[in-house]
């Protein structure tokens, strides 16, 4: 994955400008060399009146296309889809909800599993699954290679036999194991980030004006607000309470590799989901006097 990822460099330089504009209305602005964002009232969803069973907003890229690419998609209760398959593998966080899962052939409903917010999934290229909501709504957050395909195969008329254990991986809430650093905890979800190659974290930075120091990283970061509302300011001079700008939670951020920037949790705990190419070390800037 980490060469596709790396594909998604050549269209960054346009969102950049563009995304820096996002802060005109801000007391502070970001520098756009080093961080851009969008929050959620500036998504661009694939059916403006929200009116869709299925709805759709790209945050990254372009899934048709060859490259990384993170979309959300968001679904209405009581929408029920069939069962299919993907070229590559899916990268997905629940941010939203409880939608419901089953894999292979044969579609019993009573024999999917729930995933509520907060559970991450590994959806297998090539392997047959399926998903839809019940009675409760649902949105998934998903990271993969484009060029993307959703190829549809016949239901099996049955009877249930287990489905395909090989096709979906899941990590509710409850088994994701984090680590404790201090100031913040973290939760490796895919990968390893002081490694070459794509990975996924969890973050939490805990409340009480507690931020990081100026520095960079070798390698661009795309972030999701999972919750709270974190402060990300730029440059080297060191000033949060009044150089930083809050991103509400849904919040979607890019931290380009090299940008100079600082963050952090001010009066609550503030949780993100960062998604990049490793190794995610991070380098401390020298600041200003």
């Amino acid at each position: 994955m980490s060469n596709q990822l790396r594909l998604t460099r050549l269209n960054l330089a346009v969102i950049a400008a563009s995304f820096g504009l996002m802060t005109a209305g801000q007391a502070v602005e970001l520098d756009s060399k080093a961080v851009i964002f969008k929050t959620p009232d500036q998504f661009k969803w694939r059916d403006p009146s929200d009116k869709a069973p299925t709805n759709q907003t790209i945050l990254l890229g372009d899934p048709s296309k060859q490259g990384l690419h993170i979309v959300i998609n968001k679904f209405k209760p009581n929408r029920f889809g069939n069962p299919h398959y993907h070229p590559h593998d899916r990268y997905i966080m629940v941010i939203d909800g409880a939608p419901w899962r089953g894999t292979g052939p044969v579609v019993d409903w009573s024999h999917a599993t729930r995933v509520p917010k907060g559970t991450f999934m590994i959806d297998y290229a090539g392997k047959v699954h399926w998903d839809g909501t019940k009675e409760e709504s649902g949105a998934y957050l998903i990271a993969a290679i484009g060029p993307e395909s959703q190829t549809p195969i016949t239901p099996s008329s049955g009877p249930w036999n287990g489905g395909d254990p090989s096709a979906v991986t899941f990590k509710f809430p409850d088994q994701i194991e984090w680590k404790d650093n201090g100031g913040n905890r973290t939760a490796d979800l895919f990968g390893d980030p002081a490694k070459p190659g794509f990975y996924v974290q969890m973050l939490t930075w805990k409340k009480g004006n507690n931020f990081s120091r100026p520095h960079f990283h070798p390698n661009d970061r795309f972030i999701t607000v999972l919750s709270g509302t974190w402060w990300v300011g730029t440059g080297n001079k060191f000033d949060p309470a009044n150089l930083t700008v809050p991103m509400p939670e849904g919040s979607f951020v890019t931290h380009f590799a090299r940008g100079v920037h600082w963050d952090g949790a001010k009066d609550e705990d503030t949780t993100l989901l960062i998604m990049g190419d490793g190794p995610a070390t991070g380098t401390r800037a020298e600041e200003a006097k």
